[in-house]
């Protein structure tokens, strides 16, 4: 990508949040992960998945999946996904990468109670802490940080669970946007669309599948993350009634005049996804 490490604009880290400060590679740089992130990304002769994978290894520490390092890595990987456009292919690439990452115990822990393997666990704090919306000074950052979410839970980073997808359409669509800058209500509407565009058929299978559900609206710890916005006025949780009230909205976006070109423009795709999705996925 051709940055440099002090490009980054690290955010603070989400308090309570317990990170062991020892390093277990004493070979650690955060300068050289960096590196091999940025050769990986590179236009020009990119680093090939594989090689990226074996050198990122050797440098983050074994067996230690909440350590600083581990920790830093992924707030690095979720910057340098804002900084991306979603129109580039860095997000997929970056997804393809912790896919490939995450076979590793470099990320991955055994819990006591239940035996079950857990991968990313501060990964998923750092895309906590990089959950805002967007700003009037940089906007589109919104729109690249759902765009690399969208790729990670295409790519199963994370266990089934529409929760942010369904926050960026509540955003986007079910919250009144009407007194906010014509750029800042566009990059809203532009982050529900990454969702479609990267991860919608996965979406809409959930729909007609809900047993494909790692989490569902009754066992997710906070009963209020998937209700409703105050625009709309059907079920809450994730439905063909909600699907089809977005796909709605993103067609009234189409002809909105307070917003910019390119967000009607990728509107009208991801309106046109979600009805291709209907048609096709359901028998």
């Amino acid at each position: 990508m051709g940055l440099h490490l002090s490009q980054l604009c690290r955010k603070p880290a989400e308090r309570g949040r317990e990170v062991k400060k020892a390093a277990s590679n004493p070979d650690f740089t955060q300068e050289k992960v960096f590196a091999v992130l940025n050769d990986y990304l590179g236009p020009e002769s990119p680093l090939p998945l594989d090689l990226a994978v074996e050198y990122l290894l050797k440098l983050l520490p074994i067996d230690a999946p909440d350590s600083e390092e581990i920790c830093r890595f992924g707030e690095d990987c979720f910057e340098l996904a804002e900084m991306a456009s979603y129109k580039t292919s860095t997000h997929s690439r970056l997804a393809q990468l912790l896919e490939a990452l995450g076979l590793s115990s470099h990320f991955t822990f055994l819990t006591q109670e239940n035996g079950r393997v857990w991968r990313f666990n501060l990964l998923k704090h750092s895309m906590e802490d990089f959950c805002a919306g967007p700003d009037s000074e940089n906007p589109e950052r919104y729109v690249n940080y759902n765009s690399f979410l969208a790729h990670l839970y295409e790519h199963r980073i994370f266990p089934t669970d529409p929760t942010y997808a369904l926050w960026a359409m509540r955003a986007a669509f079910e919250d009144d946007r009407s007194h906010e800058a014509k750029e800042v209500r566009s990059s809203w509407v532009l982050g529900a669309s990454q969702w479609i565009l990267w991860n919608g058929q996965s979406i809409f299978n959930l729909i007609l599948e809900p047993a494909l559900y790692d989490v569902t609206y009754e066992t997710w710890p906070d009963r209020g993350a998937w209700d409703a916005g105050a625009l709309y006025r059907g079920a809450t949780g994730l439905s063909l009634e909600r699907w089809q009230f977005w796909k709605r909205r993103f067609g009234e976006v189409c002809q909105d005049c307070e917003v910019t070109d390119e967000c009607k423009g990728v509107s009208a795709r991801a309106m046109a996804m979600m009805d291709l999705f209907e048609k096709h996925m359901m028998f």
